[in-house]
């Protein structure tokens, strides 16, 4: 997944959220369709258990050093409630026994998931915590927001819970990426990692590069890459020379606190997308080769137009030294060479996916408890996301090792996205992600920096007003390319950019950004 592409392209048709991932994400990570809604109360059959706290459950704040044995003494449910990953779920009460099973074994606790529609996820958590609503745990993917969550005091505050029951957790999460969720000096969440830097590449039919002996494996730039499609242009004249998504491709450099806007770590500027240099020199490209005939003259963002056979080469979203991957998504034996341009993680890459405890939680030190058994357990933990053995998934090699290669049914029954609990990096190799898909994902997140912003949270409550209105000529920029004259196209939308507010919005992130400094002695 990830941010992110944080799993394969199956969870991008079912996962609305993953249609904006990416980033961060995990990576990476992921476009898809809405899925259908499910109940908010939708759940594993757990058994009916008194849900007191027992005396040695003591609150978030506590200091007490009750041995582990003494704080799993009573049996205790856990609720958690999560966007749902897959809807229907045929196989989920199954699945949930053998899960609460080995739960009880291991924290002598079970979990019921309370599985929302992504569409109307933040709603129902905002009604729920209006409300009052009892229950432990809860995923973000940015549909609330780090922001919001803690000035409405949602969420626990988890550094005494870390330090005595999630140290697993803290030996996984990069130090760095505790910025993200750190608010007032203090953790309120756990940012699960994943694919939080892009990493695209150029993707060539392996007839073709055989055809023509192209030296794929050289080219990793856009500019290296264009003498290949004038060639293809000229000696294949039934075919389009490259399909991409440039919008999703670009170098992620800028961290964003909207579509719009956001810092730009090259030249240390608070600017709209339409002043960052790297969008416009895409822009520049896009609409060049869109003139010359080289890329397609519709928008195309969906990898199964390539199946239709009319193109030569695309840009793939993760980078896969074996090509298994990219030649399934794209229905035909491929070929790939990484690009090559600089990343950031962010801070709304690293908030793809966070887990929060919930403030109306009964049993937060189990709750802390049953996160960090996730970042612990691997077994335990693709359990939790592939399912039932036998009936959501078989082995295919290394039964009985740390990590197996497995292989899901064709018709998932079953899914939870790794970086949805835990981290992407103890996920079981399988159809979903091979172990080089994986190792392609971790080695561009290694690589990258961390913006010097990873810790800051715009409040957009004083510009809302402008920053909606500059947010809403975003997907108009998605074919801006295919103007006549794209520099006069680019200039009316900066003057409508400013005529929304754009230097409003800028001098209240300035204001913002000094007192943040101020505040955490920067």
């Amino acid at each position: 997944m990830g941010g992110y592409a944080m799993q394969s392209k199956h969870s991008k048709k079912t996962s609305l959220i993953f249609s904006t991932l990416l980033v961060v994400v995990i990576v990476a990570a992921l476009a898809g369709c809405s899925p259908k809604s499910a109940s908010p109360g939708d759940s594993a059959n757990a058994p009916e258990t008194k849900e007191t706290a027992s005396p040695t459950e003591t609150s978030a704040s506590s200091g007490s050093n009750a041995a582990p044995a003494d704080d799993t003494k009573e049996f205790v449910t856990l609720t958690w409630y999560m966007t749902a990953p897959l809807d229907p779920r045929p196989n989920e009460e199954k699945v949930m026994k053998d899960l609460n099973d080995r739960l009880k074994e291991k924290i002598n606790a079970n979990v019921v998931f309370k599985f929302v529609d992504g569409a109307t996820y933040a709603q129902k958590m905002k009604v729920a915590a209006a409300a009052g609503e009892q229950f432990d745990i809860f995923l973000d993917l940015n549909q609330l927001g780090f922001s919001q969550i803690v000035s409405s005091g949602m969420a626990l505050e988890v550094d005494d819970l870390l330090n005595k029951y999630g140290q697993d957790i803290l030996k996984k999460v990069p130090d760095q990426a505790w910025q993200a969720v750190t608010a007032r000096g203090k953790k309120f969440g756990i940012s699960n990692p994943s694919a939080w830097v892009s990493s695209y590449n150029i993707s060539l039919r392996k007839d073709i590069v055989d055809k023509y002996s192209i030296d794929y494996q050289n080219i990793h730039t856009y500019d290296q890459l264009e003498p290949v499609l004038k060639m293809l242009k000229e000696k294949e004249p039934n075919l389009i020379p490259f399909m991409g998504d440039f919008v999703s491709a670009l170098p992620n450099t800028m961290d964003k606190i909207s579509p719009m806007i956001g810092y730009d770590n090259l030249d240390g500027q608070w600017k709209s997308l339409l002043d960052n240099p790297e969008w416009v020199k895409i822009q520049k490209l896009q609409h060049d080769w869109y003139l010359k005939g080289y890329i397609s003259k519709k928008l195309v963002t969906d990898y199964a137009e390539f199946k239709t056979g009319k193109y030569a080469g695309s840009i793939y979203h993760i980078y896969d030294a074996s090509f298994a991957k990219v030649s399934t998504d794209l229905g035909t034996p491929m070929v790939s060479t990484p690009l090559d341009f600089t990343n950031y993680v962010t801070g709304s890459t690293i908030r793809s996916a966070v887990n929060y405890i919930s403030k109306t939680s009964k049993h937060p030190e189990r709750a802390m408890m049953l996160l960090n058994l996730l970042f612990k357990d691997k077994d335990l933990f693709n359990r939790f996301c592939y399912g039932l053995e036998g009936d959501d998934w078989n082995y295919v090699s290394g039964k009985g090792t740390d990590n197996p290669t497995i292989k899901t049914k064709d018709k998932l029954e079953w899914a939870i996205w790794h970086p949805f609990i835990g981290s992407l990096w103890d996920q079981w190799p399988s159809n979903w992600n091979s172990q080089e898909v994986l190792d392609g994902l971790k080695a561009a997140i290694d690589k990258a920096k961390y913006s010097p912003y990873v810790g800051f949270t715009f409040d957009s409550s004083p510009v809302k007003k402008e920053m909606a209105q500059i947010d809403a000529l975003e997907p108009e920029l998605k074919t801006i390319y295919m103007a006549k004259d794209l520099d006069a196209k680019m200039a009316e939308y900066k003057e409508k950019a400013k005529k929304a507010g754009l230097d409003n919005v800028i001098a209240e992130i300035q204001k913002q950004v000094d007192a943040w400094k101020t505040a955490d002695g920067k």
